[in-house]
């Protein structure tokens, strides 16, 4: 029998979640809640409950139950942090795909995970937890060496919490800033160098399954990584600077020993794991952990995909992840992220899109919403980062940047998009 399966969120990693569920031959309809102007145009629809409010968290689950709804795949962190998972279970429904509430602390907490990590021995950066904004005054003054420091704030930030300093100064200046932000709780960490790149897994509780593709996100919003952290403007896939066996190391030794600690803490841990690592002169080290698949990292990552992804997820919710191994294409893909003028701070909304379908003609061109809503018929904007432009060939990176770009130069919209250039250019340098 064939099966429904609906995606909780809005954004670009949701509309790439739904697309690739959506080609296997179990799955009749991907449902998004709420979705966006192009998650409506797959194997899909969408429908007006917003499944990341934990207010909505109840009229969902009649929708799953009236709808005979077989599986629920969770988008986004701030859900799962808000017990979405633990909601569902407790009125029976157990076929919902991430960590329940108490397992998000690896990512909604960076006590936490500095805590397991420290206990583990895992490598990761020197880091002093502080609870109040004077005493990480105090640590920056003390711990700032001629290498910077790094300010991590301890909650949910939506992939914006840590800010880079090369300067105490600069440190001293940002704190007061950053706590106003996201609160006074901050990790004041040791600056680690060398080039960053994501591994993506997924935990049945017991072990950690990577996607064996190393993936590099683009954080800060201008060319030559300068300029403001974002929620990520641009990904590829695969980077040079970590291999497969690089990508199954992590998830052996760092990701695998995690979940298993913390099942013997009695929180079991599954869902979709994210380690954002940095390449050192050590060898790797951690940045930090999420609990769900990052975005814009996403796109690429499902454009290189060749395995069946709901039959993936299924056998990790019924403890049977040894029996699956996920395949790739050859190649690469490249996702650049076209954002509204003045994001990540105010920018307009409401601006109407034009080229769409042009760039998606492009042989390789996939484009993933994130920012949009549909209005008459017609594509308008709607968030700070509105598409992710994704191009893959089987020649490799440098074709795949050539033909996102490609695709990035059909797209319009009055004022003109806010892109990076240079997306995957590390991989070429």
């Amino acid at each position: 029998m064939m099966k429904k399966v609906m995606i909780l969120g809005s954004g670009g990693r949701e509309h790439a979640l739904g697309w690739k569920i959506g080609q296997s031959d179990e799955v009749s309809e991907v449902i998004y809640a709420p979705g966006n102007a192009g998650t409506q145009e797959e194997r899909g629809r969408n429908i007006s409950i917003d499944g990341s409010k934990k207010d909505n968290f109840s009229t969902l689950l009649d929708f799953v139950n009236s709808e005979g709804v077989d599986m629920v795949v969770v988008g986004p962190e701030a859900p799962l942090a808000d017990g979405v998972v633990d909601y569902f279970n407790s009125k029976g429904y157990s076929r919902i795909f991430g960590p329940t509430q108490k397992a998000s602390v690896l990512e909604s907490d960076k006590f936490f995970s500095f805590d397991i990590m420290n206990e583990l021995r895992l490598p990761q950066a020197r880091s002093v937890k502080c609870y109040s904004t004077d005493e990480a005054v105090r640590t920056i003054n003390e711990r700032t060496s001629n290498r910077g420091i790094v300010i991590k704030a301890r909650g949910l930030t939506g992939g914006k919490g840590v800010t880079v300093c090369d300067l105490m100064e600069q440190a001293l200046s940002e704190i007061r800033d950053h706590a106003g932000k996201y609160g006074p709780e901050v990790l004041i960490a040791e600056r680690l160098f060398g080039q960053e790149f994501s591994v993506f897994g997924i935990s049945d509780g017991t072990r950690v399954s990577p996607l064996e593709i190393s993936i590099q996100d683009h954080k800060p919003l201008l060319d030559n990584d300068r300029g403001p952290n974002t929620g990520g403007m641009g990904a590829y896939s695969p980077a040079p600077i970590a291999s497969a066996l690089v990508v199954r190391n992590v998830a052996d030794n760092i990701m695998t020993p995690i979940v298993q600690r913390m099942k013997e803490q009695g929180t079991e841990y599954k869902g979709f794991v994210y380690g954002g690592m940095i390449m050192t002169d050590q060898g790797p080290k951690v940045i930090e952990f999420n609990i769900r698949f990052g975005d814009p990292e996403c796109q690429p990552a499902m454009m290189m995909l060749r395995s069946d992804l709901y039959r993936t997820l299924s056998s990790s919710l019924d403890g049977k992840l040894d029996q699956i191994r996920m395949e790739f294409n050859s190649g690469a893909a490249c996702c650049v992220v076209l954002a509204s003028q003045g994001y990540p701070e105010s920018y307009k909304k409401g601006l109407p899109i034009g080229g769409l379908e042009e760039a998606n003609k492009i042989q390789g061109v996939k484009v993933f919403h994130a920012g949009t809503r549909l209005d008459n018929g017609q594509i308008l904007t709607s968030g700070g980062r509105v598409l992710g432009v994704t191009g893959y060939s089987s020649n490799g990176v440098a074709d795949a940047q050539r033909i996102a770009y490609e695709g990035v130069a059909k797209i319009n919209v009055p004022g003109d998009f806010h892109y990076r250039k240079d997306i995957a250019s590390k991989a070429l340098s």
